[in-house]
């Protein structure tokens, strides 16, 4: 910090904080989102896959963000010579396009985990148009941001471009769209589920909080707003720099949020699971027959009625298992006795309930 000692119009010490504090954020999140996946399923899936592309394209990111601060990105204007200013243009460049593909394969991936947790043909159709609307967006804001300006400088924002103040609006806008639609997406699925109000909200936050995107995704448009026709954005601009930062990280994080282990458990205690995987069972080896077969009758009842609503109805006061004994007339089918066929006993016992059913019929 010495050499910041006597420079107070220097944003150099804030932007590297922001910036290596955020990504260190953004790696422990995935590292725990793997580590909780790994220890819990024995797998990764294909969003996991798709989050560890999006961590690796925000390490460019931050990377890019730590050479434009090296050549003077937070420095006045007029304090820069040319090569230094062309590398700080270049390095921002860069870092926005990665930024865009970060952005797009972590709401790919939470999309993805999303679609897994159910089996209902319908709620994947809705998934895979929402994929394609993201694929469309990412594409647009890629290719925008790789043609902004002239062809044989695009990183020279100080020759021909477009209206770079509009394009970046555009880009924040359509990045608050795309997560809203991932919100909805989680909702409609919590809506189907048969279950109490209180369960669904419990479920509900595990996806709203993608709010933490949409947030500093609208701080980000204020900020470029307040520096539209400033002439020092090598200073006056990081701002907007620490913001993008920051909806990087968030988008990374809220991605990784609903695969912990406490909210994992919850989708199981909810009656979701992530298909493609199984859960680790520390019931005894004498029930896995009956769940075994239970399992079968569900899958195919999925495949016999695709469209039909998730069968999560909460298990009221003194219900449960039912198990029933029935004695076998087998034995007595062929005998001619006059006793033959006289008794017939049926017992019914609630396995979660204190109280026992008994119900005996004579004939």
């Amino acid at each position: 910090m010495g050499r910041f000692r006597y420079d107070k119009d220097r944003r150099a010490p804030i932007l590297n904080v922001v910036n290596w504090f955020l990504l260190v954020v953004a790696v422990l999140s995935v590292l725990t989102r793997l580590g909780t996946k790994l220890w819990m399923f024995r797998r990764f899936t294909s969003d996991d896959y798709l989050i560890v592309l999006s961590l690796l394209f925000a390490i460019g990111g931050s990377i890019s963000m730590s050479v434009a601060v090296h050549n003077g990105y937070g420095d006045h204007v007029d304090t820069l010579d040319g090569p230094h200013f062309e590398n700080i243009q270049k390095a921002q460049y860069a870092g926005y396009l990665v930024y865009v593909l970060s952005l797009y394969f972590s709401k790919l991936s939470l999309s993805v985990f999303i679609r897994n947790l159910t089996p209902v043909s319908r709620d994947h159709v809705h998934a895979t148009v929402l994929h394609i609307l993201l694929t469309v967006w990412a594409v647009v804001a890629l290719f925008g941001s790789a043609f902004q300006c002239q062809a044989s400088r695009p990183w020279d924002t100080s020759g021909t471009c477009l209206n770079l103040n509009a394009w970046q609006y555009y880009v924040c806008a359509s990045n608050i769209a795309t997560d809203v639609l991932i919100i909805i997406q989680a909702l409609v699925l919590i809506s189907r589920i048969q279950a109490s109000f209180k369960k669904k909200a419990v479920f509900a936050t595990i996806f709203l909080s993608r709010i933490l995107v949409i947030l500093p995704s609208i701080a980000q448009i204020v900020l470029i707003h307040d520096v539209a026709n400033s002439l020092d954005r090598s200073f006056d601009d990081y701002g907007v720099a620490i913001a993008v930062e920051t909806v990087q990280c968030a988008s990374i994080v809220t991605a990784c949020w609903g695969q912990l282990k406490p909210f994992l458990n919850q989708l199981k205690s909810n009656g979701l699971r992530i298909q493609g995987v199984e859960y680790q069972n520390t019931s005894a080896k004498a029930s896995a027959p009956r769940s075994q077969t239970r399992d079968d009758q569900s899958r195919h009842m999925d495949r016999s009625y695709p469209d039909r609503h998730h069968e999560l109805v909460p298990i009221g006061s003194g219900q449960g298992n039912m198990t029933t004994i029935s004695a076998s007339r087998a034995w007595d089918a062929n005998s001619q006795s006059s006793q033959a066929g006289m008794i017939r006993e049926t017992r019914t016992w609630n396995v979660s309930a204190t109280q026992r059913s008994e119900r005996s019929d004579s004939l």
